[in-house]
């Protein structure tokens, strides 16, 4: 079974690199941390902290986390925080139901949550020597 940081991480190892900033927010609006065996629910990364260093290197701390309800109304938050418990092992405190916009390009009911998620990618390696 894969760890919610070990999905964070596939998921961003994937991702458009941050000085692609339009495609990057495309790509994590639509593909979710489940990867393709996601069903009822989706988890998403929804906002970021990007560090940049002068080398290369990259870390990216998880801000929030959106789940949703995929194709479907919005549900009860008990709903949502059993889903959390059992497919990831969390327990959000700060679960919040969002009631406006459906998720990106009509996706379902969505709610909005943080968890504690990092990654980093060393700054890249020349391949010719000196």
């Amino acid at each position: 079974m894969t760890t919610f940081q070990q999905a964070f991480e596939q998921l961003l190892s994937r991702a458009p690199g941050p000085v692609f900033p339009k495609a990057r927010e495309l790509y994590l609006r639509k593909y979710p941390l489940e990867g393709a065996t996601a069903e009822r629910f989706r988890t998403f990364l929804l906002r970021e902290e990007i560090q940049e260093t002068t080398d290369g290197a990259v870390r990216v701390r998880a801000l929030s986390f959106a789940l949703v309800h995929w194709q479907g109304p919005q549900l009860a938050a008990d709903s949502y925080l059993a889903y959390l418990a059992e497919h990831w092992q969390l327990r959000p405190i700060d679960l919040t139901l969002e009631n406006g916009e459906p998720w990106f390009r009509q996706g379902g009911a969505w709610c909005r949550f943080s968890a504690a998620a990092v990654y980093e990618r060393a700054a890249p390696t020349s391949l010719m020597g000196t």
